[in-house]
């Protein structure tokens, strides 16, 4: 287009393209030209405007800077050309004053240009610049766009690895992302503190272990806001001091709080030495980047709660095995000792206690208390709660106490009312989470009953006292499995009515439903109960083998206790077995929920009088549903169960299920005493 050559190159000359020709050019002279550069180009780079430059004298070239979006500079140079009518007079001049003869071709063909041609030739290749950045504008951004793709999708993998945690993921983030210097995350750790408990600068790790308060500096207004913030361009500004301490000089900083269950977790936060500004893409990836911690972070958590709950339950059968196989309740105290301070992570723990609720006698077990502190502390509670005879609790909640600069959360070893001393366990913190307070009260009502036990040496009541220990323990260490027991056992009972089962066989399944999911070891230690044992037996047979619930040999009290906790668990699975049992309990179930839609006394009654055979006073006296009047009117004209259930277009089991509540509403036993006792009441049915 141009006639002329042209080429790229860099603020130091150095070719960033090679060079094009419009006809073949000497070794010597393309290197002359490529040294030649070198010496102008730094020495022009300061121009921000195009140039028409001497390359020798009177043997012009333009050079022309242009910015690429990578923030550098480059320089289109093209020539070479010759003001008009002066090729002559330029050709003599370089013979005398230039060595390289190379160079003389180069001015035989240049062109002698117009003053017009010349500024023509200048826009020309302005717009090629203008062209050329665009063209390159528009590569890098395809080419950081794959790039920050690949480096999502690995992030995004990265999620699936079983072995990934909060720690492995800003690593991983820090070294993916050329943007960030330094990447670190913050815990809460006591009412409006927090602490930095990740940060990965290379191999810099000076900030963990920093605290910072709510709204303090970048990071605590952050925390305050509650909301994704950039700060930019903050090498000046005060608020950077909590880095500058430990050598850190950002020049920008992301924060990110982290939410979980509507509460505030920590605050990721990270940043840049270098960059004082962040472009838009970037800040959008760091969003998706706190998102996506976000999500490790709970995924983290998760594991972190089952293996919790694997502790607790591991710990749990512990405590039940030491209290089956001894009555040496110094020797349980210690073991409880270990189990509390494994339990709520405190470095030491201690219990003084009176081995006999009558006894003068105090003792005292620690662990993990140096000597001068166990003897201080062991006088101290035994001044504070043993100066006089205790026959209650000396506080009926557990209490933080500050002893030698260390905090202590103190409770009472109580069993039947009786008072046998404190459990204590050092904590780092004046205010416990609710969580410690409950489990120091569970672990000191072991202890009372740990005590109780090895004080009496009876094992009379034993059974029933681990049946409601165990009860207690279910309820902090797992509540949502104790609330599917008892849904559950709400279920089986109203199931074992709809059956006409007695009391007793009720009775048993609720028993056992409360002692499902324990070792069969500890149940057979615990609860000789033969029967009890066979039923559970059969239960995680049926869980293994369900479609064997049509089998004789399984009793029915354990293929009731399956199909009750097994269908508040996994509804689904429960109605797909085709056996008759599972049948009806299905019935049974679409019956309790016919029940739950008509059981609002009065409200669907409204508006009916006598002349519409629903009597208002009459069913608000005896607390019945419309649709339990229904059924009631149609007994008293003699109706059987199965003719109800085809009047009403309801089934069998729906029609049971409201007898059953108009007997108990009534305050009778059969049919025939409610049908007297209706009578008696003043009402007769109007016939058909």
């Amino acid at each position: 287009m141009t006639d002329l050559f042209i080429g790229i190159v860099d603020e130091k000359g150095d070719s960033f393209t090679p060079f094009s020709f419009p006809q073949t050019v000497e070794i010597g002279a393309l290197t002359y030209i490529q040294d030649r550069l070198k010496e102008i180009i730094p020495n022009s780079c300061h121009f921000e405007d195009s140039l028409i430059y001497d390359f020798i004298p009177g043997l012009k070239m333009y050079i022309i800077p242009f910015r690429l979006p990578f923030q550098r500079t480059f320089f289109l140079v093209s020539g070479f050309f010759l003001e008009e009518g002066t090729k002559h007079e330029v050709l003599n001049f370089s013979g005398k004053t230039v060595q390289d003869t190379s160079l003389f071709p180069l001015v035989l063909q240049a062109k002698e240009y117009s003053e017009a041609a010349k500024q023509k030739k200048l826009r020309q290749l302005e717009n090629a610049c203008k062209l050329i950045g665009q063209l390159w504008a528009a590569e890098h951004e395809r080419m950081q766009y794959q790039k920050k793709m690949r480096e999502m999708k690995e992030t995004v993998h990265f999620l699936s690895d079983p072995q990934a945690d909060v720690d492995s993921f800003l690593t991983h983030v820090q070294k993916r992302t050329d943007a960030l210097d330094f990447i670190g995350f913050a815990v809460k750790s006591e009412a409006n503190v927090f602490t930095v408990k990740y940060f990965h600068s290379g191999t810099d790790r000076s900030m963990i272990g920093q605290k910072f308060m709510l709204g303090e500096g970048f990071l605590g207004q952050a925390m305050a806001a509650e909301k994704f913030q950039i700060w930019t361009d903050i090498q000046e500004d005060p608020r950077t001091h909590f880095f500058k301490r430990f050598g850190l000089l950002p020049s920008s900083l992301f924060c990110a709080p982290v939410r979980l269950h509507g509460e505030n977790k920590g605050l990721l936060f990270g940043g840049s030495f270098h960059r004082a500004h962040w472009e838009e893409f970037l800040v959008e990836e760091f969003k998706f980047l706190s998102s996506l911690f976000q999500s490790i972070y709970l995924i983290s958590s998760l594991k972190n709660q089952i293996n919790s709950q694997r502790i607790q339950w591991f710990t749990m059968n512990e405590i039940l095995r030491h209290l089956a196989n001894t009555t040496d309740g110094e020797k349980l105290l210690s073991i409880f000792l270990d189990m509390s301070m494994y339990l709520m992570e405190s470095p030491a723990a201690c219990v003084v206690f009176r081995k006999n609720r009558l006894s003068e006698q105090i003792s005292f077990l620690s662990r993990g208390m140096d000597e001068t502190l166990r003897s201080v502390y062991q006088k101290d509670l035994e001044s504070r709660f043993f100066t006089k005879p205790f026959h209650a609790a000396p506080f009926t909640k557990p209490e933080v106490y500050r002893f030698n600069d260390q905090w202590f959360l103190e409770y009472p070893i109580i069993c039947q009312e009786h008072f046998y001393g404190i459990l204590s366990v050092a904590i780092d913190q004046p205010h416990p989470p609710q969580k410690s307070k409950e489990c120091l009260i569970t672990l000191s009502n072991v202890c009372g009953i740990s005590l109780a036990m090895a004080e009496n040496g009876s094992e009379m009541n034993r059974e029933h006292e681990f049946y409601h220990f165990l009860i207690d323990l279910e309820q902090y260490f797992r509540p949502d499995i104790l609330h599917h027991k008892r849904k559950a056992k709400e279920i089986a009972r109203k199931f074992c009515r709809s059956l006409d089962l007695n009391d007793l066989f009720q009775d048993m399944i609720q028993y056992a439903i409360d002692l499902i999911n324990l070792d069969s070891a500890i149940i057979q230690k615990y609860f000789p109960n033969k029967k009890i044992q066979k039923y559970i037996e059969m239960y995680h047979y049926l869980l293994e083998n369900p479609m064997d619930m049509k089998e004789e040999k399984i009793p029915l009290e354990s293929k009731i206790i399956f199909l009750a906790f097994q269908y508040e668990i996994d509804p689904e699975s429960v109605r797909q077995l085709t056996d008759q049992l599972s049948q009806a309990f299905i019935l049974f179930l679409e019956g309790l929920e016919e029940e739950k839609d008509e059981m609002t006394p009065g409200k669907t009654d409204e508006g009916k009088g006598e002349d519409g055979n629903v009597p208002h006073g009459f069913l608000q006296s005896v607390n019945l549903s419309r649709r339990e009047f229904e059924v009631l009117d149609l007994v008293l004209k003699g109706a059987s169960n199965q003719e109800i259930a085809e009047k009403l277009s309801i089934s069998y089991h729906t029609v049971k299920n409201h007898m059953t509540n108009i007997l108990q509403k009534l305050g009778v036993s059969d049919r025939a005493q409610a049908i007297a006792k209706i009578y008696q009441m003043g009402y007769f049915p109007k016939l058909d």
